[in-house]
């Protein structure tokens, strides 16, 4: 099996549950570094408002990067949840609406990690994309939101302009205090095959409203398929 086919598969226990048995969707894609400092004590301040939260180092960088030492590039940022005082102000405003209907509504989903996007002025540094973490609670949860993402995707992606295509992929947090994995859910805008760097920053965020309006249509619940299985239904 090649390296893209291994990231390209994934079973129904690992992530969403397809017609057969296996989501067309979800890939398996690691990120390297993940890691996050204290991912139990993350959790446990998300779950609980009244904890008291330190204040969040918060600089941006002109290329619009909000990291604790506001230069480009993938760099220290602290975690914030939707209780810190400080939450909107460490999410960078193109990502800003998959956040917020990610953690609020119907979902009221864990996101441990957002990114807009940048272009990047400099040749030694590569653009990025965009893209939220999720972090599920269970692995419950992990199943439900993995098909309700996928289910999202399968719906978004007639109105997402050409230049972007979505993706949906999991791979593996670790906890720097602990040593322990923790499954994670990444969902992302990226150019799609063939499309310039160009014309993806021109078409994202037309690309971001058309998935914002999924997500607003969808939730994690028990008894739904994910989107790869009603795609086999309607053939």
């Amino acid at each position: 099996m090649t390296s893209l086919e291994e990231e390209t598969t994934t079973t129904a226990a690992d992530g969403a549950d397809g017609a057969d048995g296996r989501c067309r969707t979800l890939t398996h894609r690691p990120r390297l570094p993940n890691v996050m400092p204290d991912v139990d004590g993350f959790l446990g301040r998300w779950n609980a408002p009244a904890a008291p939260r330190r204040a969040a180092r918060l600089l941006r960088s002109a290329d619009g990067n909000i990291n604790t030492v506001g230069l480009p590039g993938i760099h220290e940022a602290d975690d914030v949840d939707p209780a810190h005082p400080q939450w909107r102000a460490a999410i960078e405003d193109g990502v800003w609406p998959l956040v917020d209907a990610l953690t609020t509504g119907d979902w009221r989903l864990v996101t441990y990690d957002s990114c807009q996007g940048h272009a990047y002025g400099s040749p030694s540094l590569a653009p990025g994309w965009r893209r939220v973490g999720v972090l599920p609670r269970t692995r419950e949860e992990f199943r439900r939101t993995a098909a309700a993402l996928c289910r999202c995707v399968h719906a978004a992606a007639p109105s997402v302009p050409a230049p972007v295509r979505i993706t949906l992929s999991t791979c593996d947090l670790t906890c720097g205090r602990s040593g322990r994995t923790h499954p994670v859910l990444d969902l992302g805008l990226e150019p799609a095959p063939g499309a310039g760097g160009d014309a993806y920053f021109a078409a994202v965020d037309t690309a971001t409203e058309a998935l914002t309006a999924a997500l607003l249509t969808q939730r994690p619940a028990a008894d739904e398929p994910c989107g790869c299985a009603a795609d086999a239904r309607r053939r």
